[in-house]
């Protein structure tokens, strides 16, 4: 038998009070007809049931399903927690297989010894039994509700197959063929691999194949790189080799201390068929035990994982389990049910603003998973406690105000007015409208069964640095979805490299993913020229990523929008030897640089608000600019808007050292400050640059 609380959400029940209605007297009488099902104690928040551990998992789902369908609840799980079961041995369970012992009553003479020993039993410590050991059933309940087996079902499978298959080859003798079973598994990193091979150890103990209190040490993990040392060998693989030979030795016997070898493979993706390779492979299983060996590649197209299953195939009984990454709606799902589990609740209405604050998470390329999603939870609650704090309430509910990144709250007015206000740019902004307008019509003429195919609505943006394209884009994102064109309108913003795998058939997959999370919305890819070289290297995954990236852009051309950016020379080159890509790409504008005057009202646009400024700074920010030569300014390399924004910080960089030093209250910006910023070697240079022309013949 177990025992587990179930806790509500205190805003939750008051909600319902409110409304006249009352979830511990409904579930009261729900559970009452539930057969095995005790109810043990019951209070306004909290509820405790006892049961057979066999049917607690079927109870959570129909108390879920009760609660979603008596209160209206969409996610029941945002409105209540389970601790995790305790088990109970009841009364009824004691081991009656001895009779008691005769008694006889006492004569009435005789003091009964029971109480004339009372005393001398009552100074006695009362032993307490130990805790009942949990069932393989209990372990595996319990492994199955962590984080990562939710969304990944074929690991799920894997881990009810192994409980399965254990106690059958026990019962055949025949544990050494569980053990000579190796594993790939195809996963990226966040996603529950470590989780995955702890849940592994715990139904190995379960099962008494590890030794007792063998805790952390049931698994080791090692990363095998391919950096060669001077001698010409592989440092990792030696280690590995090592690690292999110890634990062989020190598993030896009925019991294994450690049952599980994960080895990280990735950096030999596409070699593990080399003579180099195999020759550590096969020294590898010469010196397996009692123990589990799984390697670990990134998440790669079915291809590639196909080749590394025969690469280590021809040495190991392998089989390979391929793990997606998870999408942008089951990780706001896990960040609800971690915010459920802390009393927290994440609102519906935070979920877009969730999503941008995770493509935010992306832009560098450095997304672990449920990792950084746990950051985020640990952030949101922070940043909860500190709004209580300035409100004095004790609020838990999360709402997509409270954790809107910088770029989406900024963002909340007219993009139609908030594009016609950019400064310059007079003929983007009207071929912007022009396109959307465009892609308007050619949906609503769709829409009425007219002849027109429904329009792709990718773009091209060719220009200078610094000349608004990631600004014009964000805006454009949210346009098209005021207008209807998009779901959801955020901005996914990577560099044209992002989109290649590091090993082979890993940029497939990387490339679909990134698409992925930007359905409904506009993927922005800077640098874009970059994943065309113009050769034939076979090392490169530029083409890969730009084939896949074509098959996308195909396939959701009314769902997403690719907005490719770059210099205008590189990007014309890489249409040029990719047909394919051009004739996807309807709309192409081009940004030119900003004028010294433009670059003048962007320079005071920055301080508005923040800082005042005197007269003189207006004539000296415009002598500057004009000392600039026309052949910088119009340059490809010069960064224009980045540029003036690094002038503008280290002149009220200079301003408030000054303002320090005077004691003065309020902070102004002087043509001094401006003189001092401008005179730093990185601006000096500027007012001396001059373009390079090429030397030759006609120069």
């Amino acid at each position: 038998m177990i025992e587990f609380t179930v806790t509500f959400d205190k805003n939750w029940l008051t909600e319902q009070r409110k409304a006249g209605k009352r979830v511990v007297r409904f579930l009261e009488k729900w559970s009452a007809g539930r057969e095995g099902v005790k109810l043990i104690t019951s209070s306004g928040t909290e509820m405790t049931f006892r049961m057979d551990v066999s049917i607690w998992m079927r109870f959570i789902k129909e108390i879920s399903q009760a609660i979603g369908a008596e209160f209206g609840v969409r996610e029941p799980a945002t409105v209540f927690s389970c601790s995790k079961p305790k088990r109970i041995r009841e009364a009824s369970e004691a081991d009656d297989s001895e009779e008691a012992p005769e008694t006889k009553a006492p004569r009435s003479h005789e003091q009964p010894k029971g109480i004339k020993e009372a005393g001398k039993r009552q100074a006695e410590p009362v032993p307490q039994k130990e805790p009942a050991a949990p069932t393989p059933e209990e372990v595996l309940a319990d492994v199955l509700s962590r984080v990562p087996f939710k969304h990944h079902a074929v690991l799920r499978d894997h881990l009810t197959e192994t409980a399965q298959v254990i106690p059958i080859l026990r019962q055949m003798d025949a544990l050494g063929s569980f053990w000579r079973q190796g594993l790939l598994v195809s996963i990226d990193d966040g996603y529950g691999m470590t989780d995955f091979l702890k849940g592994l150890a715990d139904l190995y103990a379960a099962h008494g194949l590890l030794r007792p209190g063998v805790g952390k040490k049931a698994v080791r993990e090692l990363k095998v790189g391919n950096t060669m040392d001077l001698s010409g060998n592989y440092p990792d693989w030696d280690k590995a080799l090592e690690t292999v030979q110890i634990l062989k030795h020190s598993n030896e016997g009925e019991l294994s201390t450690c049952g599980i070898l994960c080895l990280d493979v990735g950096a030999w993706q596409g070699r593990l068929a080399s003579s180099e390779a195999k020759s550590r492979l096969r020294r590898l299983n010469a010196s397996s035990g009692n123990f589990t060996i799984v390697f670990r590649v990134p998440f790669v197209e079915p291809r590639a994982l196909r080749s590394t299953e025969e690469a280590l195939g021809d040495i190991f009984n392998i089989r390979s389990l391929a793990v997606p990454p998870v999408g942008l709606s089951g990780l706001f799902d896990h960040a609800r049910d971690e915010l459920a589990k802390r009393s927290f609740r994440l609102c519906d209405d935070a979920q877009e603003a969730f999503e941008q604050c995770v493509l935010e998470e992306k832009r560098d390329d450095s997304f672990f998973g449920y990792r950084t999603v746990d950051k985020m939870v640990d952030r949101m609650i922070y940043g909860k406690a500190r709004e209580n704090g300035r409100t004095g309430q004790l609020d838990r509910d999360i709402h997509g105000v409270d954790i809107a990144p910088r770029s989406v709250s900024d963002a909340e007015g007219d993009p139609r007015a908030e594009l016609e206000g950019l400064i310059g740019l007079g003929e983007v902004k009207a071929k912007m409208f022009e396109i959307v307008e465009q892609i308007k019509m050619q949906r609503k003429l769709a829409g009425k069964g007219r002849r027109v195919k429904r329009p792709a609505i990718h773009m091209l943006f060719t220009g200078s640095p610094g000349t608004g394209k990631t600004t014009v884009a964000r805006i454009v994102a949210r346009l098209l979805k005021q207008e209807g064109v998009l779901r959801k309108g955020h901005l996914l913003e990577v560099k044209g490299r992002d989109l290649c795998g590091e090993y082979v058939g890993q940029t497939a997959p990387k490339t679909s993913s990134i698409c992925r999370d930007a359905y409904g919305s506009v993927l922005f890819i800077d640098e874009a020229y970059s994943l065309f070289r113009g050769d034939d290297r076979g090392r490169d995954f530029g083409q890969e990523a730009l084939d896949t990236l074509i098959a996308e852009m195909e396939n959701h051309r009314d769902d997403l929008c690719v907005i490719m950016a770059g210099y205008t020379g590189e990007m014309e080159t890489m249409l040029g030897g990719n047909s394919g890509l051009l004739s996807r790409i309807p709309y192409a504008v081009n940004f030119p640089n900003y004028s010294r005057e433009e670059l003048v009202r962007i320079f005071f646009a920055m301080a508005e608000g923040n800082f005042g400024h005197e007269k003189a700074l207006e004539k000296a920010l415009r002598d500057y600019f004009a000392q600039i030569p026309d052949e910088v300014m119009a340059g490809r390399d010069f960064s224009n808007a980045r540029f003036v924004r690094n002038l503008y910080e280290r002149t009220w960089g200079k301003a408030v050292c000054r303002n320090r030093l005077g004691g003065d209250g309020e902070v102004k910006l002087l043509a001094s400050d401006l003189a001092g910023a401008a005179g730093e070697r990185e601006f000096r240079e500027m007012l001396e640059r001059t373009v390079r022309k090429p030397i030759g013949f006609g120069v």
